[in-house]
């Protein structure tokens, strides 16, 4: 008789990470024991509302005969992976790496009222490259103790329109989408992203 095994239940909250560093083929993104990526020049994307969900999707055609019902085979003819999460924080040197047309600056303005004249701000508008980063999801088992489960897009764009509800009854949250892109350097199979669960 099959048992079940509870450590392979996983439930726990994912942080989101940008600009991690890419492994070498065959290689994991490296971690602390807090979970924290030690390469590279990560960013924590802050608190989040809800799960940060992983999709991995791959587009798949069947393959019929006119002699059978039913396909007869299924090619791959495509594949779609990506980290959705609904964030909480305003900050706008955070929200700068979700506004895919957007320049970030800081600085101050004498013309706004006294003891209120620095300002942080994100202009947006014409055409411009796409920023891409590796984005990765850290999420800590909860049987076992500094140890993770990992998902990581290698490089991936922000996809989602930015949208940001200013309401009185609830805090501004607001939903990204990164999208990842294949790196074809790499060896089939390891192109997009990888997961890995530490044991």
């Amino acid at each position: 008789m099959p048992s079940v095994d509870a450590t392979k239940i996983h439930q726990g909250p994912g942080k989101l990470w940008l600009n991690v560093s890419v492994p070498a083929s065959g290689s994991r993104l490296l971690i602390n024991a807090a979970g924290d990526p030690t390469a590279g020049a990560p960013i924590f994307a802050g608190a989040t509302e809800g799960a940060a969900t992983v999709l991995l999707a791959p587009k798949l055609d069947a393959i019929t005969a006119d002699q059978v019902a039913a396909p007869i085979d299924v090619v791959m003819t495509g594949e779609a992976a990506s980290i959705e999460v609904t964030l909480k924080e305003s900050d706008l040197a955070k929200l700068k790496n979700f506004v895919a047309n957007g320049a970030f600056t800081t600085g101050t303005d004498t013309g706004l009222p006294s003891g209120a004249q620095s300002y942080e701000e994100i202009s947006f508008g014409g055409t411009m490259a796409i920023p891409k980063t590796s984005v990765a999801v850290i999420s800590p088992r909860r049987d076992a103790t500094n140890k993770f489960v990992i998902s990581q897009l290698y490089s991936a764009y922000q996809a989602e329109a930015l949208q940001l509800p200013f309401q009185r009854g609830k805090e501004t949250t607001y939903k990204v989408k990164f999208e990842g892109l294949a790196d074809a350097s790499r060896a089939a199979g390891d192109q997009v992203g990888k997961i890995y669960r530490q044991t």
